[in-house]
C-alpha cells in the first residue's frame, strides 16, 4: 500500500503506473495456450442428440407462439378498452 491518500476527500491515489512492455513470444504463447485451453474444454461438453435438439426447438417455438398470442391479445384489449374510453 505505496499509494497517497488526500485525508480531506478520503481519495488513494495509485503510485506510479508502472509500463507494460509486451513481448512477441510471450503473447504468442498465451494466446496459444488460450485456444489449447478452448480445445480442452469443448471436449468436455456434452452435445444433445438431435432428438433432444427437435424438441427443444419445439419447445421454443410453441412457447413464443402463445406468449405472441397473449401479447396480441392484450394489446386488442387494451385498444379496445382505449377506443371506448377516448
Amino acid at each position: 500500500s505505496s499509494g497517497l491518500q488526500n485525508r480531506r476527500l478520503g481519495v488513494r491515489v495509485p503510485p506510479d503506473v508502472q509500463t507494460i512492455n509486451f513481448n512477441c513470444c510471450d503473447m504468442k504463447e498465451k494466446i496459444i495456450g488460450f485456444f489449447n485451453d478452448v480445445v480442452k474444454e469443448m471436449k468436455k461438453v456434452t452435445w444433445p442428440s438431435k432428438a433432444e435438439l427437435k424438441e427443444s426447438t419445439a419447445v421454443v417455438i410453441v412457447v413464443c407462439l402463445i406468449i405472441a398470442l397473449f401479447t396480441y391479445l392484450i394489446d386488442k384489449t387494451v385498444t379496445e378498452i382505449f377506443k371506448g374510453i377516448f
